[in-house]
């Protein structure tokens, strides 16, 4: 995916000497996340600006689930945002995405932040693109109100 603007670029992993955490190496993202980024300036942002946020996000999301995956780990939290590139907010942490004709486990443990978890995914079933969706639908939801889900 690095090849896609709407993704922030992953350079590589590396390890913590003295805590022996993995970390990964990408494009820094001044303003830190959509949620972040909502709390801070949610009260200064037009309509136009809120559309540009969301014309961002949804052309990452087209290009992962273009390439057949799906990204299972959609939130704000997910989305950093910088106003020194064209494209401000780009999509990260592809950590769960997987191809979406994927079989999934049926004990499989729900990692995600459950307000953005579509409901059939909740109740055991296999991830797929419309949840993804339905993850950006609370996305939306967030940009528009300016406050977090549920």
């Amino acid at each position: 995916m690095n090849n896609s603007v709407q993704i922030i670029k992953l350079y590589g992993i590396t390890k913590d000497p003295e805590s022996s955490n993995f970390m990964m190496v990408m494009d820094y993202a001044q303003d830190g996340n959509l949620r972040q980024k909502l709390n801070r300036n949610f009260n200064t942002l037009n309509w136009g600006n809120k559309l540009d946020i969301l014309s961002d996000i949804t052309r990452g999301l087209s290009d992962i689930h273009e390439k057949g995956l799906t990204h299972q780990d959609f939130h704000s939290g997910n989305i950093l945002s910088s106003d020194t590139s064209s494209i401000r907010n780009r999509i990260t942490d592809l950590g769960l995405c997987k191809p979406a004709n994927e079989e999934c486990n049926k004990n499989k443990k729900v990692y995600e932040v459950l307000p953005y978890v579509a409901p059939e995914v909740l109740s055991g079933k296999q991830y797929t693109k419309e949840s993804d969706v339905y993850s950006l639908e609370i996305i939306i939801y967030e940009v528009i109100n300016g406050l977090p889900p549920y």
